[in-house]
C-alpha cells in the first residue's frame, strides 16, 4: 500500500485493500487516516477514519471485515504493544487474552 501523508506524531494516511479471502475487491484501494491527539504526558487519543468504499457484494463483506478488525482486533493489539512491549507476529497473543488488558 502507499503512504499518502505524514505529520510526525500527529497523522498518518495511507491506502489499504481487502484481505485475500475477499478477492473481488482486493484490487480496490481504500483510504485510512490515523490521527494522534495527546491528552496528557501518558495518554494519546487515537482516531481512525477508513473511507473509499462502494456498495454491494463483496464490498459489503470487506466493509464488515474492517469494521470488526478496527474495533475488535487493532485496539487490543495496540494496548498490548504499549502495555507489554512489541508483539511477536509469529506468535500472536490470543484476542481473548488481549481483551483482558486495561
Amino acid at each position: 500500500m502507499k503512504i499518502l501523508a505524514i505529520q510526525p506524531k500527529k497523522m498518518l494516511s495511507f491506502t489499504w485493500n481487502a484481505p485475500p479471502e475477499i478477492p473481488e475487491v482486493q484490487k480496490q484501494r481504500t483510504h485510512v487516516v490515523i490521527r494522534l491527539d495527546p491528552l496528557s504526558d501518558n495518554q494519546t487519543r487515537v482516531s481512525l477514519a477508513h473511507d473509499g468504499w462502494g456498495d454491494g457484494g463483496e464490498l459489503d463483506q470487506a466493509f464488515n471485515y474492517f469494521t470488526r478488525a478496527w474495533l475488535q482486533i487493532v485496539p487490543p493489539r495496540l494496548r498490548y504493544r504499549f502495555t507489554l512491549g512489541p508483539i511477536d507476529w509469529n506468535n500472536l497473543p490470543k484476542l481473548e487474552d488481549l481483551a483482558k488488558l486495561k
